[in-house]
């Protein structure tokens, strides 16, 4: 029997996934429309039903879907949606009509735990997912990044329905690690969340207009300055206390004028950095390299070891309950995940807005391989992507390189002395400096209750 749903659960994640709307719509960059999504009940429960997938831009992009037709044959049919209308969309009957969901891990806890409306995917059933395939920052938070403490157990969390059993809750298949950008004809390398408070940039500093985006930030600046009792465990989980100490510093410098804007749609965070109008500020990596097409340069910074390190979010998928089922469409949600999203295609297209997979272990597929899906990355692009090393080819000004329209070579080659490298180094380097991990926290109401002081400052 299907579970029924739960109200305070539903009104819970909805009114985070509102609070967070500008940014789920914004992580994966995009200008990405929307495609009607509504199922067909002509077909239901046949094998030919069309695959309905529902989920933000930066998770569920065109060519996702277009390349799965290709390699299975099957249409899919697509919506993108903000965080918040995914939720609302499946919780108000979705689940029965539509095969599988896409949402980052500060929305998908409303699907997964809160209302049981989606299945576990056995890695058993997923022959692209092994220990040695798939990185220890989903496999072995614990010991990959122990400098978060208690904040690896989210991780296992999100990932896992029961890691004895090798059930995924919230298979990953992209992510990223994000930063500060900042136009460095105005700014210095900058490593801490700190330099958005720094008083050098008084009134040219972008600011997320997210809660739960915002707050970590600027409570890793507070801690690391001795500023809020606390530790870095309690950075994605805070309690009141740390939270009223947050608010009250963010209303301050609001109110001295460090901050040119708060943003929360992408566009805005893009014409702002492109027109100069801000210089710094928590940018998403596909916006640093959209305000660099726009002519505009910008590094992406690296951030420090320690407590001022990247925050971390991933965007997984999972079968909608009982939809999926229904219409005979688990084992093609299966097939959208293993043979698309971890095969060997898909590393190299979502690279092209900065994002990582979880599977680049597996260098004889991601790096030189093939499969259904595609070809691999190839040596240069890999390399570059993961290893952190430089381009083949000279780079004249990297704080304009847009990795979409460079030339990457498929075969060997040697890397350039004066070659581009990527933003923050290899992705060992960037997993060493992660300081947070997004989730939506328990004291969730209290948090959206504050942060109106913050806006309405």
């Amino acid at each position: 029997m299907q579970e029924a749903l739960s109200r305070r659960n539903f009104v819970k994640y909805g009114s985070a996934a509102a609070a967070t709307a500008g940014l789920t719509g914004c992580m994966g960059g995009g200008n990405q429309s929307t495609t009607d999504g509504g199922s067909s009940e002509t077909n239901m429960g046949s094998s030919n039903t069309p695959l309905q997938w529902i989920g933000p831009a930066y998770g569920v992009r065109e060519g996702q879907g277009e390349r799965y037709t290709e390699v299975t044959g099957r249409e899919v049919e697509t919506t993108t949606a903000t965080g918040s209308t995914v939720q609302q969309q499946v919780l108000s009957g979705g689940r029965n009509t539509m095969d599988v969901f896409s949402l980052d891990t500060s929305t998908a806890s409303a699907l997964t735990v809160d209302n049981d409306a989606s299945y576990g995917m056995n890695t058993e059933d997923l022959s692209n997912w092994s220990e040695s395939a798939i990185s220890d920052l989903f496999v072995n938070p614990s010991e990959r990044i122990p400098q978060l403490e208690e904040q690896t157990e989210t991780i296992d969390q999100e990932v896992w329905e029961s890691k004895s059993d090798g059930t995924l809750r919230l298979p990953p298949y992209a992510y990223n690690f994000d930063a500060i950008g900042y136009n460095p004809k105005y700014v210095d390398d900058v490593s801490k969340w700190s330099a958005l408070f720094d008083d050098q940039y008084e009134g040219e500093v972008l600011v997320n207009g997210a809660a739960p985006i915002q707050i970590p930030q600027t409570m890793m600046h507070l801690l690391d300055n001795d500023q809020i009792d606390g530790s870095v465990g309690e950075l994605n989980n805070p309690t009141e206390d740390q939270l009223d100490t947050v608010i009250d510093y963010l209303v301050e410098q609001k109110s001295n004028g460090q901050f040119r804007s708060t943003w929360t749609a992408y566009g805005n965070s893009v014409n702002l950095m492109a027109g100069e109008e801000a210089v710094i500020g928590d940018l998403w990596q596909p916006a640093a390299l959209d305000v660099r097409r726009s002519g505009t340069p910008c590094e992406y910074a690296t951030m420090s070891k320690g407590t001022q390190g990247y925050r971390f979010w991933y965007v997984g998928m999972a079968p909608l309950k009982p939809g999926a089922s229904d219409r005979n469409n688990l084992e093609s949600v299966h097939n959208l995940y293993n043979d698309i999203h971890l095969g060997a295609w898909f590393p190299g297209y979502i690279q092209n807005w900065g994002y990582s997979v979880p599977h680049y272990p597996n260098k004889e597929l991601v790096r030189d391989g093939s499969d259904a899906s595609g070809e691999g990355m190839g040596p240069e692009y890999y390399d570059w992507a993961y290893e952190g090393k430089r381009t083949y080819e000279a780079v004249d000004n990297p704080a304009l390189f847009d990795p979409q329209s460079y030339d990457w070579s498929a075969e060997e080659g040697t890397p350039a002395s004066n070659g581009q490298k990527r933003d923050c180094g290899s992705i060992e380097e960037r997993i060493d400096r992660i300081g947070f991990f997004q989730i939506w926290p328990d004291n969730a109401q209290y948090m959206l209750d504050r942060w109106q002081d913050f806006q309405s400052a």
